[in-house]
């Protein structure tokens, strides 16, 4: 399935007696049934994961990543947490939240605007991180062989069943 890349689409369908502006149209969703209210899920018991989250021990050693689209139902599967490119951020430096992870950086592909850095981090596993290229390239803060931390938020994958 192709990613869709800023597309909104916006439907509205009356007769022209009642044209309004679609701004000027209240909207509202109706409160949740008494059945709905009822199979809703429970609230996530550890605070650092939002409701609907999933908490993921990736390997041995390494602090679990954290993702808000993962349906709970996969508790204790094994799961794929997929990752685009541009959703990772890289830093010389560790940042102070969760999803975060050293490693070296092994490649850089320039791209014009844009660098691909291919890092490895823990067990030899890979990752893509993109950045965009707004001074020269003289000027790379980060360079091959450097020690890095990779990172993203909490929604920025997608959690999937492996």
């Amino acid at each position: 399935m192709p990613w869709a890349h800023g597309c909104t689409i916006r439907c509205c369908s009356r007769s022209s007696a009642s044209a309004r502006p679609l701004a000027d149209q209240p909207r509202q969703l109706p409160p949740p049934s008494a059945e709905e209210s009822a199979e809703a899920a429970p609230p996530a018991t550890d605070p650092g994961i939002a409701a609907g989250g999933i908490e993921i021990h990736w390997a041995e050693g390494q602090p679990p990543l954290i993702s808000t689209n993962g349906d709970p139902a996969l508790d204790g599967k094994p799961v794929v947490l997929a990752l685009r490119p541009e959703k990772l951020t890289i830093a010389r430096e560790r940042p102070d939240r969760a999803n975060t992870l050293e490693g070296k950086v092994i490649d850089i592909g320039y791209l014009g605007n844009v660098s691909t850095y291919h890092v490895e981090i823990a067990g030899g596993t890979m990752v893509k991180a993109q950045m965009v290229n707004a001074t020269r390239i003289a000027r790379r803060h980060i360079t091959w062989e450097d020690r890095v931390w990779v990172g993203f938020t909490a929604t920025a994958g997608v959690v999937l069943e492996e």
